[in-house]
């Protein structure tokens, strides 16, 4: 049975100990996790991260871990020493998840976030993602730890933009551990409906960020959620299913971050009225 969580970016992009207070928010409103963005990776102390473990621990609250690499820990850069700073900055990140006690790392783990090149991808990048996320993938299985590339738009990438890319991309890597990660806001721009993708991603789609178009409350826009969870019903999904959205613009993540109105008369209405709607949606729909 797939399980529903919330992003923590709906409130913060940062951790500290204020952190459990959100925790306990989040698990008020009846989501089974929390999905913690690793922003400040390189900052992040054990104590605090054991810390905020024991708390969700605590309240019997799941978590999983996101991150992205920077135009200075890119995978896919030609630069060597950048690509070598790309790997430490995912060893990172996989350590923080087995710090967590979470089996699940998702986001823009192949490549730079937020860039454009003013051309598509290369091939040489293809086979340098392909080659970094296998030893990547290698270091993530001894964590126990699976990694879930997400697939972005056009504005944020130039490298994975489609599920259909995101497939032959994990064939290619051929990793039981690396596994899909799609997004009903990224889709909409991308693909042409949302039931194809996710139907012809059985078998490789892991995990899900449910999404409206405009980042606003699920069930508010015109995503076609219908189409969303009759594929999820169609390939037996299980995954997690993620309500990711920003509720005002954040200096480290900008572009993704471009909320530049109020998406909801308060803040909390985006998770406690898009929770409400995905159950539904999952009780409709046999998940």
């Amino acid at each position: 049975m797939s399980k529903v969580g919330a992003h923590l970016l709906i409130w913060t992009s940062r951790l500290n100990e204020d952190t459990v207070k959100i925790f306990h928010k989040v698990k008020e409103m009846g989501f089974d996790g929390v999905e913690i963005p690793l922003i400040n990776a390189m900052e992040i102390e054990f104590k605090l991260i054991e810390k905020l473990r024991n708390e969700l621990e605590k309240i019997n609250l799941a978590c999983t871990c996101c991150a992205g690499l920077g135009k200075n820990e890119n995978l896919i850069d030609e630069d060597e020493s950048i690509r070598e700073r790309g790997k430490s900055y995912l060893k990172r990140f996989i350590d923080i998840c087995s710090d967590f006690g979470t089996d699940t790392l998702d986001g823009v783990l192949y490549g730079t976030f937020e860039m454009s090149k003013g051309r598509g991808r290369t091939q040489e990048e293809w086979n340098l993602a392909v080659k970094l996320i296998r030893e990547m993938a290698d270091y993530a299985k001894d964590k126990k730890v699976t990694l879930y590339l997400e697939a972005i738009n056009r504005y944020e990438t130039y490298f994975l933009n489609t599920a259909e890319d995101g497939v032959y991309l994990l064939k290619d890597i051929g990793r039981d551990n690396v596994k899909l990660h799609l997004d009903t806001y990224h889709m909409n721009i991308e693909e042409k409906d949302f039931y194809n993708p996710i139907v012809k991603s059985k078998g490789y789609l892991g995990y899900m960020h449910c999404c409206e178009n405009d980042r606003g409350i699920p069930g508010t826009g015109h995503v076609n959620w219908d189409e969303v969870f009759k594929g999820l019903s169609e390939i037996g999904y299980d995954g997690w299913l993620v309500i990711e959205s920003f509720y005002e613009p954040m200096s480290v993540i900008p572009i993704a971050s471009s909320v530049w109105r109020k998406l909801a008369d308060n803040i909390d209405d985006i998770p406690r009225q898009g929770l409400k709607f995905i159950r539904e949606k999952m009780k409709e729909y046999g998940l």
